[in-house]
């Protein structure tokens, strides 16, 4: 039998191209491919490459093939359009043909080596608008598989993120947290680090007033600045050398760029710095071609089998300016003092994520600073108000306690990568159902 994508030219009728007013044309009305998502690239391609492939219509002026070309040309306001009549197949034919036609280009893929060489010479067109979409996007699903996996700030069951990437960020349970805290006047993150409480805390409804204080002011800063925009546009990626100059004076560079966001060391080892960082080129580089070089570059490195790649979370900054937009940033307040130096305010609901003991020692010094974990304890009790404080087990039993969640501990904990099961304690009672009631 003979193939029937070539009925048309192979029968002894010839079908000649003529023009036809696109008014004139008619849609199959049991078309079975939905085209509206690439009638935008289409159109592109006929703005800039002209009219190139004629529809094939039937004797009767219906589409047997070019439905997204027409509605392509008629977003373009074309008035003709070249035509092929194919009034020598049968109606049987015409619906094979149809079928056919459509189908038999879902059998070809990219050999993404050489798509990408091809797509790095094409310097003065922009061939996103065709769908070549070099942010990682539809085109290379086998590249977002790997660059997007194992997301260790992803809450698990919401999905949101909350706050800057920062050392014990709280954003996987940031939810639960507060649904779990009383409302009041005032939320007070004691605590709050990279800003994943506070974050949360604004986009709910349950305080008028908050305050967001960490004793280190470059990371209350960040907060605050990704909150306003300053990241909106940033764009550098910052190799071993950059961080080790600019750590010490430039907030996004201490963590964000770190290892676990600890502000000490560099985000990779030696091995990998390399294609992470054209990883990074690829996503940020302010020009399409400076994007789509690196990516070119990326790809072939990942396939060389090489590098194992994971994705760095930047994005994370700018999922917290969408905050800039709230009218609620006029009742936050920020602080930079100690915890012992707060001053209750009637109405304050006080929460602090202080940093995980490790009970062998009674303290923490993980991240390059020492915490007295039993010093902080003795402050809790010795409050006449409620205070709030998460943590995984500690080694002083005298506090009411919630069960949060199981999670998997990060990097600072002394259970790291194992589960730990993340609590809620309080120098009074937790008004839960779940909650022990009383100390143990």
């Amino acid at each position: 039998m003979m193939d029937i994508q070539y009925i048309a030219s192979q029968s002894g009728q010839a079908n000649n191209i003529t023009m036809m007013s696109v008014n004139d044309i008619i849609p199959y009305a049991n078309n079975p491919r939905n085209n509206k998502d690439a009638v935008n690239k289409v159109a592109a391609s006929i703005r800039e490459f002209g009219f190139k492939q004629a529809i094939v219509v039937d004797k009767n002026n219906v589409i047997i093939a070019g439905h997204t070309r027409l509605l392509a040309a008629k977003k373009l306001k074309m008035r003709e359009v070249p035509v092929v009549v194919a009034d020598d197949l049968t109606a049987e034919q015409v619906k094979a043909y149809r079928l056919a036609d459509n189908k038999t280009n879902e059998f070809s893929v990219w050999d993404m080596d050489r798509l990408g060489d091809e797509l790095a010479d094409i310097t003065d067109i922009d061939m996103a608008e065709f769908g070549f979409d070099l942010d990682f996007g539809d085109d290379e699903d086998s590249a977002v598989e790997v660059v997007e996996k194992d997301d260790p700030f992803a809450d698990i069951e919401t999905g949101n993120r909350y706050g800057v990437p920062y050392q014990g960020n709280k954003s996987r349970i940031a939810d639960i947290l507060i649904s779990v805290l009383p409302s009041g006047r005032r939320l007070v993150d004691l605590f709050g680090g990279g800003g994943a409480i506070t974050h949360c805390a604004l986009l709910s409804d349950k305080w008028q007033y908050f305050l967001y204080n960490d004793i280190n002011p470059m990371i209350t800063g960040l907060f605050m600045d990704a909150v306003h925009g300053k990241y909106h546009d940033e764009r550098r990626v910052i190799t071993r050398a950059d961080f080790d100059a600019l750590k010490d004076t430039d907030a996004y560079v201490k963590y964000i760029w770190s290892f676990g966001n600890n502000g000490t060391g560099y985000l990779w080892g030696k091995d990998i710095e390399e294609i992470k960082c054209t990883a990074c080129h690829a996503l940020l580089d302010e020009t399409l071609q400076d994007r789509r070089s690196a990516y070119v570059k990326f790809i072939k490195m990942l396939k060389s089998g090489k590098y194992d790649n994971n994705r760095m979370e930047i994005e994370a900054l700018e999922r917290i300016q969408v905050l800039e937009r709230l009218e609620v940033l006029e009742r936050l307040e920020v602080s930079n003092i100690s915890y012992i130096d707060y001053e209750y305010q009637d109405g304050d609901i006080v929460y602090c994520d202080i940093p995980y003991e490790q009970s062998s020692k009674k303290k923490c010094d993980d991240y390059g600073v020492t915490f007295d974990s039993q010093a902080f304890y003795e402050w809790v009790k010795a409050q006449p108000y409620q205070v709030f404080f998460s943590s995984y087990e500690i080694s002083d039993n005298s506090f009411y306690k919630l069960k949060i969640k199981e999670i998997q501990s990060l990097i600072g904990a002394s259970t790291n990568g194992q589960k730990a099961t993340e609590y809620l304690y309080s120098n009074m009672p937790i008004q839960d159902d779940d909650s022990e009631d009383l100390p143990f």
